[in-house]
């Protein structure tokens, strides 16, 4: 290693140390948004009286104080009503009820692992495509795919290490994209929907908002990694070690699906993809397509409105399809019982989801979102500043808060009241807001070390290399978060030029 080398890799550790102690100094989100929830009240009675003038209405909406008598009954008697509506709150629950059956009777897994049975040709590109589409399953595809591809990599005599970065990469740092629509794009549509109603209470986001965009993402992405790893990353880092021979890999890493679970895989997907694909029809075909008559398009309403239940009954079919074929599920009652371990899974985010609620909407009724959002863009547009270089800057913030805080949906429930209306007083849809955030959040999740999977990398990379350090994992990783980032800011500015749709009735202006 040269001087220069070595001050580099200085300078990245201890940036990445200071991240670290920056993160490890936060208390628990329960208590941030605690802590916000409270503030907003207080700055309501600060700041009562001052108002502004809604650019859509010419209507004049002042701050609202609860430091009142009226205020404190407001408070008690919507706290609970504040949680229990909250949208994120029933749409993942739904989601996580039929993805964790699909997950537990082994349908999402041993999708996953068709990996093992790509030649060495596609093995890259794949590695890309199905990490990045592994967040069907949510978190599980961050936890499945790095030792699927450690081990893949090991098998055939390729640094496993780097397999299993390269496995993390894909599913963390491209954990927003998918060729399918998954409970990312249910949890931060609700969230988003939500914003935008405090600039137009008739607005809608549905959860294919950025459908388009994401679709084309995974290829781009896939392409660009794929190109970048094989004339760059391979050469150098992918070289065997013959101390690996001694690695103690557990054996269902190394294995291949059987002929039944193959079998399996193709009934379960067939009865899926049929029942998704009729439910489409179905809602489209009779009453032909209809026109959103707060963003004057044309969308199939009944099917995006309907999207949770599909999506729900979607897994439920493949996994039962899946678990009757190779046996993992036997009787009816075990639906039930996998779906209730998969909740036990969320009751963290439950907790946390009575504070982020509880702000949130307080945030709107004491209309300091609304206020704080038309001031902002009255700044914004008064400097100039609209168009690439505000895109590029809200993808920026996100990417810098992921750093520290990197559940995307209670950064996103932070920033969105307003961050979405602020754009949507520029004359931007709620939907390319949220997609801006998306690329910054999804990037650097590779990078940080305080992402919730990170110590589990490290565990994985310990059964090839004892001495495995948290230098060489993120030297590598910040790359491939750098060139995610770079590809998507990249395209955004296409999008934005060319003025492409970035899902079904989903636009980038007003």
């Amino acid at each position: 290693m040269t001087g220069n080398e070595g001050n580099k890799n200085g300078l990245l550790f201890k940036f990445v140390g200071w991240i670290e102690r920056v993160g490890n100094k936060l208390p628990h989100i329960f208590w941030i948004f605690l802590f916000f929830w409270f503030l907003v009240i207080i700055l309501s009675g600060v700041f009562e009286g001052v108002s502004a003038i809604a650019p859509a209405t010419n209507e004049k909406i002042e701050i609202i104080s609860l430091l009142n008598r009226k205020g404190l009954k407001w408070i008690l008697s919507n706290m609970v009503s504040n949680f229990t509506k909250f949208p994120p709150l029933g749409l993942v629950l739904v989601m996580m009820m039929a993805s964790g059956f699909a997950e537990r009777s082994g349908f999402i897994p041993s999708i996953m692992k068709t990996l093992t049975t790509v030649p060495d040709s596609l093995m890259i590109p794949a590695i890309f495509i199905i990490g990045i589409c592994s967040n069907l399953a949510s978190d599980a595809g961050t936890v499945i795919i790095p030792p699927l591809t450690a081990a893949l990599f090991y098998a055939r005599k390729k640094d496993p290490i780097f397999g299993m970065i390269l496995g993390y990469v894909a599913a963390s740092s491209g954990f927003t994209a998918n060729l399918f629509i998954a409970g990312t794009d249910v949890l931060l549509a609700g969230i988003t929907s939500a914003s935008a109603k405090i600039a137009n209470p008739a607005y809608d986001v549905y959860p294919t908002a950025n459908y388009y965009f994401m679709i084309a993402s995974v290829f781009v992405l896939t392409a660009v990694g794929t190109v970048f790893t094989n004339r760059f990353a391979m050469p150098k880092f992918a070289k065997w070690d013959p101390e690996y021979e001694h690695a103690q890999v557990p054996r269902e890493y190394l294995t291949t699906l059987t002929e039944k679970e193959i079998s399996g895989v193709k009934k379960a997907g067939l009865a899926a993809g049929g029942f998704f694909l009729l439910m489409f029809l179905l809602t489209i075909i009779p009453g032909g397509p209809l026109r959103d008559p707060v963003k004057n398009t044309i969308v199939p309403s009944i099917f995006l409105d309907g999207m949770i239940p599909i999506l729900f009954v979607f897994f439920i079919i493949g996994g039962w399809v899946y678990g009757r074929s190779v046996g993992s599920v036997q009787r009816p009652t075990e639906i039930i019982d996998h779906m209730v371990e998969s909740m036990k899974t969320m009751a963290p985010y439950i907790v946390v989801m009575l504070p982020i609620g509880n702000f949130t909407y307080t945030f709107t009724h004491t209309n300091m979102a609304s206020i704080l959002a038309i001031k902002l863009a009255h700044l914004l547009e008064i400097a100039g500043f609209t168009g690439v270089g505000l895109f590029v800057a809200i993808t920026f913030i996100s990417t810098f808060i992921n750093l520290f805080l990197t559940s995307g949906s209670t950064k996103w429930a932070f920033l969105a009241p307003v961050i979405v209306p602020m754009m949507y007083y520029l004359g931007y849809t709620p939907e390319w807001t949220q997609l801006l955030y998306r690329i910054g959040d999804s990037s650097t999740n590779a990078f940080t070390p305080l992402f919730t999977y990170f110590p589990i990398l490290l565990g994985f990379a310990s059964m090839y290399k004892k001495d495995v350090g948290v230098g060489t994992i993120i030297s590598r990783t910040f790359v491939y978060s750098m060139v995610f980032l770079i590809t998507w800011i990249l395209m955004i500015i296409v999008w934005y030029y060319l003025g492409l749709p970035i899902g079904p009735g989903a636009s980038i202006a007003l």
